[in-house]
């Protein structure tokens, strides 16, 4: 017949402080029953939320998506091409295909001749792009070119340069180069001299051609007499 160890008197048993835990959980789940329900009601809604608002940021991106497509193949005039890009862009402001439509209106507001209006859309458009540098930098360079078309070639110099700072332009040489030459246009020679100096030493050998032109713009600059070379 097996036998086993009896505990001594007055001794309890081994103290277990997972179980010890456990039961204070239990204990105080029984007394907070309704505030673990509210909390768990909360996070089922949270989860809820994030999960439909990514499903509504996808819906109505690809709604913007359609409806710039539609507008592409529909033929209709500048005007109404006009006021349809404007209801896209501000009704989906925060997708790409809504900043696309502010876009190509800064571009037909450009090519009507309204060129505060086009400036103000492609200013916004620059604003409202820093997590999409080649989308702002393409603003910003429509931008300078409505300036000088404004006849205002000291802004649109300065607004190819704040192009050329941005540190995700991948085409920063070519924004140097059209901010000088609109300093010459400007008839800031010194200036566009500096510039094109400076495009000459930060060349490597895969900016070639805007060294080149760099290059050939200073020698015209001293033939004319603009710089002392």
């Amino acid at each position: 017949m097996g036998t086993y160890k009896r505990l001594p008197r007055g001794k309890g048993r081994p103290h277990d402080e997972f179980v010890d835990w456990t039961m204070h959980v239990i204990v105080w789940l029984r007394q907070h029953w309704t505030t673990v329900v509210e909390v768990a009601a909360v996070a089922v809604v949270v989860v809820a939320i994030i999960i439909g608002a990514d499903y509504y940021s996808t819906h109505k991106a690809q709604a913007a998506a359609d409806k710039v497509f539609a507008l592409e193949r529909s033929g209709t005039d500048e005007d109404q091409k006009l006021a349809e890009l404007n209801e896209i862009a501000d009704d989906y402001s925060r997708t790409f295909a809504g900043k696309h439509a502010l876009m190509e209106e800064g571009d037909l507001l450009l090519k009507k001749g309204e060129n505060e209006e086009a400036m103000e859309r492609f200013v916004a458009l620059s604003d409202s792009s820093r997590n999409l540098p080649a989308l702002r930098i393409a603003a910003l360079h429509r931008l300078a070119n409505a300036q000088l078309i404004d006849k205002k070639p000291a802004e649109a110099a300065k607004t190819y340069r704040k192009a050329a700072a941005d540190p995700h332009n991948e085409i920063a040489l070519i924004s140097e180069l059209l901010a000088a030459a609109c300093l010459e246009k400007a008839k800031d020679y010194k200036g566009a001299e500096e510039l094109y100096k400076r495009i000459i030493e930060d060349a490597d050998e895969n900016d070639s051609a805007v060294r080149e032109v760099s290059e050939e713009r200073l020698i015209w600059l001293t033939a004319k007499g603009y710089i002392s070379g």
